[in-house]
């Protein structure tokens, strides 16, 4: 991911979010109660050390239940707040919550509607240690990074999808070490850009983006090494099967640290599940040229003139294939 933060930190006195996943078997689905945590950076702040913040007026955070949003303009001690980075902490709120992602899928709804060129609605997953790092820890949003070594910490990192409302894209990052020579661009599939489908994704599309839609990422494997990731959109009632999935075959990976089986094994240490929204000027590799509909980007007139703009995350649920949709 591209965005940039500024340091803080949460005290110990801040009120974490509850939240609400679903954990899933074919049996059925219970839920797994836990809180949100912002990340310990945040924009055009200075370095907040233990300074609790008020999750809806200071980043735009609003969370209810199962459902989460994020705001895109928000102002904390008269400076702009661009969007938010958030995470899922385990009941304790000391620790964040690990999934282990290989031979099982991850679904959620989400609402892009209001979702325009120039911002990246992405939700993804890292190879985060559970505790967080440093003096502040998990329980300040301490610890972040990923295959792009934003903030300055590389590792492994899959990113479920990074989209608009013109444009989506999954991701694979695989790294030679846990904390160094990652694949920076990875293998990745969006409709648009590699099955040449410009209505796969769209308001009024094949999948309706005007419209909640549910998406599930399936983790494929043969015992604990992951050989292939499936995506079907799940709407109306009728559940749409992604044209391609990501493979050694399709990625032309061919083994080693550029492999499914290297993702999976990132996978079978556990990763973070990340909520993020960011915007900028840079947005084509995503939703421009030949990979999406936009034709410019203008990242300071979205902010005046849709400040108040939000994604809509919600019934998150992870478990066996085909259980959770």
């Amino acid at each position: 991911m591209l965005a940039v933060f500024a340091c803080y930190a949460f005290s110990a006195a801040e009120a974490h979010p509850k939240f609400t996943w679903q954990k899933c078997t074919k049996a059925g689905c219970t839920p797994v109660s836990g809180f949100l945590v912002h990340d310990k950076h945040i924009g055009n702040t200075a370095d907040r050390k233990d300074t609790a913040i008020d999750y809806e007026k200071d980043v735009g955070v609003v969370v209810t239940g199962g459902t989460v949003s994020q705001r895109l303009v928000s102002t904390y001690n008269g400076k702009k707040v661009i969007g938010s980075r958030i995470y899922i902490l385990d009941a304790d709120e000391k620790t964040y919550t690990l999934f282990k992602l290989t031979g099982k899928e991850f679904t959620y709804t989400v609402d892009m509607s209001q979702i325009p060129c120039s911002v990246n609605a992405a939700l993804y997953s890292c190879e985060m240690p559970a505790a967080g790092k440093g003096t502040y820890g998990a329980a300040y949003g301490a610890g972040y990074c990923d295959a792009n070594c934003v903030d300055g910490s590389c590792c492994p990192e899959f990113d479920i999808q990074e989209a608009s409302s013109h444009a989506i894209v999954y991701t694979a990052h695989t790294c030679s070490t846990p904390t160094s020579g990652c694949d920076t661009s990875g293998c990745g599939y969006n409709p648009y850009r590699d099955s040449n489908d410009k209505t796969f994704w769209a308001v009024g599309g094949k999948v309706d983006v005007s419209k909640p839609v549910t998406i599930v990422t399936q983790f494929v494997a043969t015992g604990t090494t992951l050989t292939e990731i499936k995506r079907k959109y799940v709407q109306g009632g009728k559940a749409i099967e992604a044209a391609k999935s990501l493979s050694d075959t399709f990625c032309n990976w061919r083994g080693g640290t550029r492999s499914m089986a290297s993702m999976g094994n990132s996978f079978n240490k556990g990763h973070v599940i990340v909520f993020s929204l960011w915007d900028g000027d840079g947005m084509s590799w995503m939703d421009g040229g030949n990979a999406g509909s936009c034709t410019s980007y203008n990242h300071n007139q979205v902010e005046a003139t849709q400040p108040n703009l939000k994604v809509t995350w919600s019934n998150i649920k992870f478990g066996d294939i085909d259980s959770t949709y």
